[in-house]
Order: structure tokens, then C-alpha cells, then sequence
């Protein structure tokens, strides 16, 4: 709560940095040279990190090659930790979703922290252009969702806004995607499972395909993962997991999936040596060694992406806000 309220300070009085800025300028015949030249460069960098960066959203491409035979290449886009709340607003996130209708992924993964200290009643309004989405976008929830450090749990109301706009929910459950060429004629159809039932299926095209198994594991932090969804993994299609916190990886009982993909580390934020090490280790408590990009870990692919929105304090610095799309094959 500390680093929040500090956060929320940093975030309005920033403002005045700019009024400090035009001050340093008109005076700057006034004061010593060295000075001045310092303190308008600090200002400047200042207000790159917390208005600029934080807006300038990335498009990064990553290959992954997975160890199995006869896989036709498809394209999935990522999207992490939205935030939407104190620092990141719906009208930004209104432009990360136009973008990614751009990229015209085969499917979406978004991988929790959709809010950040956004109130219950506002949900809905926030995210209404997620039903702008043309493909099918598969979700799970973030430590902040669920009520993480004395926040309060939206978890019920996010979900129940999510899958009314369209998107399919998987904590702690399995959904899987077919892909069928050719991707322009593609359309959706969804084939609901029973009540409580923990395996869904969404189809991109009625018929045969490549069958992609979609495999959500809740939040480490807030609730408990099921890692029996990672047992016996059937070899044939492609698994991928989705977990928000990259350190469930080392809870694993089996690594016999494809991809993981994670979210909730930010990077660090702002990249700034030593300092994003702490962030993440200590900001985003964990305890092991992800932090971002791609590893092999037991011999499985992991990837972590930085995410798009703002959390703890408002800046980003080395590190902006990201789409990834990650080109399977």
C-alpha cells in the first residue's frame, strides 16, 4: 500500500515537473550553467519515463520452433497486464486492441492483471472493446484480479464481464483451438462444456485441423494452481500453458508441454541496472529468475512477456509497453 500511495503521489504531481521545466528554461541565463543543463536534462528524461514510453506501444516478433514434426506455422498474439485502474486508462487500451486486430493473430492469449485498483462498477464500461476482438482470445487471471496485497478481489465480476464480451476464461481449466486454413475464410464457433466442466473447446473453422490444447493454471499468489491439467500430457497436437506468475514453472510435475507462456513481471518496468532486478524480485515478489523474453527451462519453452500497462509507480524506462506475437512453427 506504501508503494501505491507513493505511486499515486508521483503520478499527479508530476505535472509540476513541467511548470519546473519552463522555469529552468526562462532562467537559465540565471543560473549556473552545469546546473541548469543537469537539472533539464533529469527533467526531461523524468518526463519521458512517466508520459511518453509508457504510451509508445511495441510490436515484438518472436520464432519459436517447436520439437515436433508436421506443425503448420500459426500466429499467436500475447497480451499481459493491462492495469487498467489508477494509471493506465480504457482509451489505451482501446489502442493496444486496435493494434492487435492489425497484427490479425489465429488467436489471443491474455495472461491476467486486467486491473490495477479499478472499482467493481467500472469494470464492464473499461473493457468494452474487448468484444471488438475478431479471433478467439483465451484469458486467465493475475494476482491483482483476485484481490493480491489488500486489494479487493474483482475476480467474480471481471470474469463474468470477460466471457460476455466474448472471451474464454480458463483458470484452472483446458480449452482447445483448431486451426484450419485458409485463415481469411476463418470464422468462430464456440462449443460450450458442461456446467463446471474444466475442458472447453473453441474452434477457428468447422472440420479437421491442427488441434491446439490451451492448458490456464490460476494465480500462484491468490489462489491454487491445478497442476494435475499438466499430467500426462497427450503427445499428439500442441500443448501450451498459460500462467500469470512465471514462477509456477518450478512447481511443474511434468514438462512435457510445448510452450509456456507467463506474464506479471513488467521487466522489471523500468530497466534501469540494478534497479529492474529489485523490481521484479522484490516489487513483483518472486522468487526465482524470470524475468523476460524466452528460456528453456527443463527442457521446455517459456516465454515471459513485459506486458502493456503500469503497475507501482507510473513510468516505464527501456522498457515500454509490448504486443507480442509469437510465430509458431
Amino acid at each position: 500500500m506504501i508503494l501505491t500511495t507513493i505511486g499515486v503521489a508521483v503520478f499527479y504531481l508530476s505535472y509540476l515537473v513541467v511548470f519546473f521545466l519552463i522555469y529552468l528554461i526562462w532562467q537559465f541565463d540565471k543560473l549556473s550553467r552545469p546546473v541548469a543543463v543537469f537539472l533539464i536534462l533529469a527533467c526531461l528524461l523524468f518526463l519521458y519515463a512517466r508520459f511518453l514510453e509508457p504510451n509508445i506501444i511495441k510490436i515484438k516478433r518472436q520464432r519459436i520452433k517447436l520439437d515436433k514434426k508436421g506443425i503448420k506455422p500459426f500466429k499467436i498474439a500475447v497480451l499481459a497486464d493491462l492495469h487498467i485502474g489508477l494509471f493506465t486508462k480504457s482509451w489505451f487500451l482501446k489502442r493496444v486492441i486496435k493494434k492487435v486486430n492489425k497484427l490479425k493473430p489465429d488467436f489471443i492469449l491474455i495472461l491476467g492483471d486486467f486491473v490495477w485498483h479499478l472499482p467493481e462498477n467500472k469494470i464492464k464500461d473499461k473493457f468494452s472493446c474487448l468484444k471488438d476482438l475478431p479471433v478467439p482470445a483465451l484469458a486467465i487471471l493475475g494476482n491483482h484480479d483476485c484481490g493480491a496485497r489488500r486489494e479487493k478481489d474483482v475476480s467474480e465480476e471481471l470474469k463474468k464481464v470477460l466471457i460476455n464480451y466474448g472471451l474464454k476464461v480458463i483458470d484452472n481449466k483446458i480449452g482447445e483451438i483448431k486451426i484450419s486454413p485458409p485463415r481469411a475464410a476463418a470464422r468462430v464457433t464456440a462449443k460450450a462444456g458442461q456446467a463446471g466442466s474444466r475442458f472447453h473447446k473453441f474452434n477457428i473453422v468447422a472440420g479437421k485441423g491442427q488441434g491446439i490444447r490451451i492448458i490456464g493454471l490460476s494465480d500462484i499468489e491468490t489462489r491454487q494452481p491445478d497442476y494435475n491439467l499438466i499430467k500426462n500430457i497427450s503427445e499428439n497436437g500442441i500443448n501450451i500453458v498459460l500462467t500469470h506468475n512465471p514462477d509456477a514453472v518450478y512447481e511443474f510435475p511434468s514438462y512435457d508441454v510445448d510452450l509456456v507462456v507467463c506474464g506479471h513481471t513488467h521487466g522489471g518496468q523500468v530497466r534501469i541496472y540494478p534497479f529492474y532486478k529489485y523490481a521484479y524480485r522484490y516489487i513483483a515478489r518472486l522468487k526465482y529468475d524470470f524475468d523476460k523474453g524466452r528460456r528453456d527451462f527443463k527442457g521446455t519453452k517459456v516465454f515471459i512477456t513485459t506486458g502493456v500497462g503500469l503497475g507501482g509507480l507510473p513510468f516505464r524506462f527501456l522498457m515500454p509497453p509490448v504486443i507480442d506475437v509469437l510465430e509458431i512453427e
